[in-house]
């Protein structure tokens, strides 16, 4: 797969000013890669590809602290959030340059990468804000599961509603796990067991898969909205 143009500037702003020398993508170049990093396959491959540069260990330590991250986590992290914000559209060319070019942390860039400050904040709570996503079920069988994903800190957990049953099935994931594709036990309380087996996006606010039940039933899952 091709390696961007803006990775490159991305992946060395850590590094001395001298080493981007020349590395920033001019606006066309900014705006193609942009349109490249929609495809949720592009933003994986170049996201882990970011996450192997070397990182300064000051800029490191200083960047897990503001992150709210491990040190061992920041280079991922750090890649998965700006890039994915590139991609959407949330960091402005401009804005970019600034960042690749002199290491100036913009608005964009701080809100890209979720530092304290960027943001209102809420009186009385240190706790990040858990994220919430919808979840839906479709089996063969003709049955639905309508439910929600929660995840807080590093980890995560899932409840789905049957459509048929007063039955609830659920379970847990790890969100330090960087895998795009995971395998996930469910348990119901029905007494019913199964298995997930799910792709996730690289910003980890959608993922889509296959769901099989001890019934013998299966389907595919949603979370959040999957762009296709």
């Amino acid at each position: 797969m091709k390696r961007l143009m803006i990775l490159a500037a991305i992946a060395m702003v850590a590094l001395p000013l001298s080493a981007n020398a020349g590395a920033i993508a001019r606006k066309s170049g900014y705006e193609n890669d942009k349109n490249v990093l929609s495809d949720p396959s592009a933003l994986n491959w170049n996201i882990e590809e970011c996450s192997h540069h070397g990182i300064n260990p000051q800029v490191q330590e200083r960047l897990a602290k503001l992150m709210g991250v491990p040190e061992a986590n920041v280079r991922f992290e750090f890649c998965r959030r700006v890039l994915t914000a590139i991609a959407r559209g949330a960091i402005p060319y401009d804005d970019y340059v600034q960042f690749a070019g002199s290491g100036v942390m913009t608005p964009s860039i701080a809100r890209a990468l979720r530092i304290a400050g960027s943001r209102p904040s809420k009186p009385q709570s240190n706790r990040q804000a858990d994220i919430v996503l919808p979840a839906s079920a479709k089996m063969d069988s003709g049955e639905t599961f309508k439910g929600s994903t929660i995840a807080s800190g590093s980890n995560g957990r899932f409840s789905v509603q049957s459509s048929r049953r007063s039955a609830k099935c659920s379970g847990t994931y790890d969100l330090t796990d960087r895998r795009p594709t995971i395998a996930l036990p469910v348990k119901c309380s029905d007494g019913r067991t199964g298995r997930i087996e799910v792709t996730r996006a690289a910003d980890l606010m959608s993922a889509w898969g296959k769901v099989t039940l001890s019934d013998g039933s299966s389907g595919r899952l949603t979370v959040g909205k999957v762009r296709k």
